[in-house]
């Protein structure tokens, strides 16, 4: 289920909030935009922001590269030697 509401900031209240919960219980998850006057984040706010995306870009790449184990027979030295071996660029 999709809905759009249109607040002013004063009829934004905790009452408002609980029917709002209370429409979309079944759902589990509520995603809420906010668009206002384009009042710029105080450096905290900003920073919280960038936090935030900082860890959504890692657990994307996380999910897109998942780790993986190497066998511990593999010689590395002698991998970033075959790399860098004159010849091969």
């Amino acid at each position: 289920m999709e809905a759009t509401f249109v607040l002013k900031q004063e009829q934004l209240t905790p009452e408002w909030l609980e029917q709002l919960k209370r429409l979309f219980d079944e759902q589990g998850t509520l995603t809420i935009t906010v668009s206002g006057s384009g009042k710029p984040l105080s450096a905290e706010n900003q920073r919280v922001v960038d936090q935030q995306n900082m860890v959504k870009r890692m657990l994307e790449t996380q999910k897109k590269y998942p780790p993986k184990k190497i066998s511990p027979e593999i010689d590395i030295n002698k991998l970033i030697d075959e790399m860098y071996w004159e010849g091969n660029h």
